[in-house]
């Protein structure tokens, strides 16, 4: 009997809920009514020649050939067609029995799993803007650096910026005429605060404020302007801008002389961090939160406790870089692995911090069997803090597998680790955002993180990953930690600090393990890509904004 080339795609019987299907699902149906139609082809051949042999004709020996000619080819794509479908279907498992279709330039599992329409995505050359001004940010720490550096329309193949000459040094000649071009805000950041996740925060702003990063040699700099005929500085040029300032690294700037009283603050803070105090708060015109947490605490507090400059706040989201369009683009785009969500392996990423939940994760994965793979990538000052050297002889002994990586990685190495895990886990005690989740959630993860602000904004349970049961404590040194031990604290807030046991994470990556499935994880990693992106259009939406209200 012949394959039915209508059934298979033809519309439901019930009524479709959505407006049209969707381009995956036309994909799937594309594809396999192409298979259907090879098979057809050979299944059609078979028919007649079956015809021909009940009917009593025998078939000239041309008529023969004919058949058997185009039989032949048809047998040959047909079983090759069954096999690549059955295979992606199949998913990673397939993939790695043939290994066809990276061989044969396809991407099967890309197309049922990964697709996002173009009108959820932000622009490749947007993520790459942000990338490269990211890079410069950690690499020349001394440097002002134009939100113009490395924008779509310059960006040379290879993934670089073609148009270096916009960046700002102690020694240009055109210093002077480029500071003045001051822009509807200014971002400040000290030379020693250029870390990756300060770095990441500042030049999101700086891109999508239409900004520029300026370091403290700026602001002290004089200048001789000759249509003057007098010394002039960064307050001269641009004494009205506002500046945005990350938590309290103000680098006493705004108590400096040269200060125009009439120059607006802006603050982006991370809540939960003790250097914060009611002055900070109470010391700027505008507060920028990166989370609805942090949205909801400040204007509450403010409720509380007063608001004398009517400082203005905003609830921006934030966005991150994306570590494997880098990877692509700097070394191609099949440098990143494909994810595979049927053969779980784990990653966690601790950097230089202690609070990522490195000991819990490690004595879930060393007193527990049956476990998947972990790598722990971590330096080894924060390692060697957070566990004494013999340690080392219970993880050679752990139940489960874990490899250790101590030390820092290049910019390169971290962004291809990150972005060719399948599956992160990262429960922090606390956030002012996560970036490490956000680039998961970029690269398509499944992420396991805490069920505590914000990285429950982040990640929402079951639909964008695993969540870790946990206690919410209040911190006494946190303004708006809800217990603050001096006055004009937050109250009424519940705490910002997760408290949980080894054995919670372990939970977790059971309920990973055992209550999902391939599918399940290739969905939430989908979920989680699409909201990087749509976070992403928030906050670029909420920088316009922002200009806006700067203009006034």
């Amino acid at each position: 009997m012949g394959w039915q080339t209508t059934s298979t795609c033809s519309k439901p019987q019930k009524p479709v809920t959505q407006t049209t299907l969707s381009h995956a699902y036309k994909k799937l149906c594309e594809d396999l009514q192409s298979s259907i139609s090879t098979w057809s082809g050979f299944s059609y051949l078979a028919t007649v020649m079956v015809k021909w042999s009940a009917e009593g004709e025998e078939p000239s020996r041309g008529r023969r050939s004919w058949a058997l000619l185009l039989l032949v080819p048809l047998v040959a794509v047909g079983l090759f067609t069954l096999i690549v479908e059955t295979t992606s279907l199949l998913g990673p498992p397939g993939d790695k029995l043939l290994g066809l279709h990276r061989a044969i330039g396809l991407t099967w599992r890309h197309r049922f799993s990964y697709y996002l329409s173009p009108d959820e995505v932000v622009p490749d050359e947007d993520l790459l803007h942000l990338s490269l001004l990211h890079e410069v940010c950690i690499t020349d720490t001394n440097t002002s650096v134009p939100w113009q550096f490395g924008s779509p329309g310059n960006q040379a193949v290879g993934g670089t910026a073609n148009n270096s000459h916009v960046l700002m040094h102690k020694n240009d000649k055109d210093l002077l005429q480029k500071l003045r071009q001051c822009p509807s805000v200014d971002v400040y950041l000290p030379h020693n605060m250029h870390t990756n996740g300060y770095c990441e925060d500042a030049v999101a702003f700086v891109k999508y404020l239409e900004s520029r990063l300026l370091p403290g040699w700026i602001l002290e700099t004089k200048f001789f302007d000759t249509d003057l005929g007098r010394e002039v500085d960064y307050f001269d040029l641009c004494p009205k801008t506002p500046m945005l300032f990350l938590d309290h690294h103000w680098g006493g700037v705004t108590v400096s002389p040269r200060w125009p009283k009439e120059k607006p603050i802006y603050m982006v803070p991370n809540i939960e961090i003790v250097e914060l105090t009611p002055m900070h708060y109470w010391g700027v015109d505008a507060v920028l939160c990166k989370t609805n947490e942090c949205y909801d605490r400040v204007t509450k507090w403010y409720e509380q406790e007063g608001n004398p400059r009517n400082a203005k706040v905003f609830y921006t989201k934030h966005t991150s870089t994306d570590p494997g369009l880098f990877v692509r683009k700097r070394l191609g785009e099949y440098a990143v692995a494909d994810k595979d969500f049927s053969e779980i392996k784990m990653l966690h990423t601790a950097g230089i911090s202690t609070t990522k939940g490195t000991r819990e994760v490690l004595e879930c994965w060393t007193y527990t069997a049956g476990l998947p793979p972990l790598d722990v990538y971590i330096d080894r000052k924060p390692f060697y803090r957070l566990f004494p050297a013999s340690y080392k002889l219970k993880i050679a002994r752990s139940l489960s597998p874990v490899s250790i990586h101590l030390g820092m990685m290049n910019r390169m190495n971290y962004s291809k680790v990150v972005a060719d895990a399948s599956f992160i886990v990262n429960p922090s005690y606390s956030e002012g955002y996560g970036h490490i989740i956000n680039q998961a959630r970029a690269s398509g993860a499944v992420v396991i993180t805490n069920d505590v602000p914000p990285m429950n904004e982040m990640i929402i349970a079951n639909e964008s990953g695993i969540l870790v049961s946990v206690k919410r404590e209040k911190h006494p040194m946190v303004v708006l930690g809800g217990k603050y031990k001096g006055e004009h604290g937050l109250k009424g807030f519940g705490g910002l600090v997760a408290a949980f046991e080894s054995s919670d994470v372990c939970q977790a990556v059971h309920r990973l393990m055992w209550l999902t499935t391939p599918g399940d994880r290739a969905e939430m990693g989908l979920n989680a890509r699409r909201q990087y992106h749509s976070d992403t259009k928030y906050f670029a939406s909420a920088m316009q904004e922002v200009r806006e209200y700067a203009k006034k």
